[in-house]
C-alpha cells in the first residue's frame, strides 16, 4: 500500500492507518461499541496544551457514548495526513447535526495524533 504521494507504506504504517480509519468510521456512524473496539484498555486521551484529559476505555465510553446517542450525525474527515511507523497525524474536519442530520451545528477542525500499539490506539493528542 503507497500513500497519497506513491510512498510505499510499512506494514505497521498500514496497519496504523488501518485502526484510525476503523475508528473515523465508527465515530462516523457513532458506533461506540465499534469505536471502543480500536483503543487500548488504558488508552490516553491528551489536549495540547492542556495535557491529559481522560483515560481508560471505561471513560472513552461515557465520554463519547451520549455524544453518539443525542446526535444526529457526526461526520469527520482527514483533510491532510502523516504517518510514520505507528504515528498518525491528521488534520481533520469534525462536523455534528444535534437536530436535522442535514443541518451542521458544529464544525471544527483539529490536529489529532495517534500513537498505535499492539493494533489498537494507546495515545491521543489533539491541538
Amino acid at each position: 500500500m503507497s500513500n497519497n504521494n506513491g510512498i510505499q507504506l510499512s506494514d505497521i504504517e498500514v496497519a496504523t492507518q488501518e485502526v484510525v480509519d476503523r475508528q473515523l468510521e465508527a465515530y462516523n456512524n457513532r458506533n461506540i461499541e465499534a469505536f471502543a473496539a480500536t483503543y487500548h484498555d488504558d488508552v490516553e486521551i491528551h489536549e495540547f496544551p492542556g495535557g491529559l484529559r481522560f483515560k481508560g476505555k471505561e471513560t472513552l465510553i461515557t465520554t463519547y457514548g451520549p455524544k453518539f446517542a443525542s446526535l444526529k450525525r457526526l461526520q469527520a474527515v482527514s483533510l491532510t495526513r502523516i504517518v510514520n511507523n505507528n504515528i498518525l497525524v491528521d488534520h481533520e474536519l469534525a462536523e455534528s447535526c444535534s437536530e436535522d442530520p442535514k443541518v451542521v451545528d458544529r464544525s471544527i477542525r483539529v490536529i489529532a495524533s495517534y500513537e498505535v500499539i499492539d493494533g489498537l490506539i494507546k495515545r491521543v493528542v489533539f491541538m
